[in-house]
């Protein structure tokens, strides 16, 4: 069956999701009333960014600075404003990104993205949920710097109030406390 039309030099595209979307519906049949079907469901009102993205070039690169010594190709880094925290909600996030920036961006290696969360308070519950539920390990790197062990991704957290005045002056003066 030929699906061009005239004056075309590509089929016409198939649109798959509506009919994937009634094939599960119908599989699920017995349970309709106990599910919910959102299709194409937009999972935000904003566009998807990361706070700060940093691409390491060269990559033989090594950096020696405190905060930046896991840094691999590709770094994202989040930043939680003066007042604010990071919670478990925004590791999650952070990471989904990181994933996803892998896995849209051409040249780019899960393999080669870190993850860096930055907040002026100590992250109490999210090494809790780090260690507790997923069974991360880690050790505080350096003053303020904590490094997550046990995962794919090497992560960091970094408590801004404990920085180094020396050696992070600008990052240690993100506060209101001035």
């Amino acid at each position: 069956m030929d699906t061009n039309k005239p004056g075309q030099d590509h089929p016409e595209k198939l649109h798959w999701h509506p009919a994937f979307l009634q094939a599960i519906q119908r599989e699920l049949i017995d349970y309709k009333d106990s599910l919910q079907f959102k299709y194409e469901y937009q999972l935000t009102t904003e566009p998807l960014r990361v706070d700060l993205l940093i691409i390491k070039k060269p990559l033989g690169l090594a950096i020696d600075k405190n905060i930046a010594r896991i840094f691999r190709s590709d770094n994202i880094l989040e930043f939680k404003s003066p007042g604010d925290y990071l919670s478990v909600k925004d590791f999650l996030k952070v990471y989904a990104y990181a994933c996803l920036y892998a896995a849209i961006t051409p040249e780019v290696e899960l393999s080669g993205v870190t993850l860096t969360l930055v907040e002026q308070r100590h992250p109490r519950r999210l090494i809790s949920y780090l260690t507790s539920e997923r069974g991360y390990g880690g050790e505080e790197t350096g003053s303020g710097i904590y490094t997550v062990r046990g995962d794919y991704l090497p992560i960091q957290l970094i408590e801004t109030k404990r920085l180094s005045g020396e050696e992070n002056l600008w990052l240690k003066s993100l506060t209101n406390d001035l």
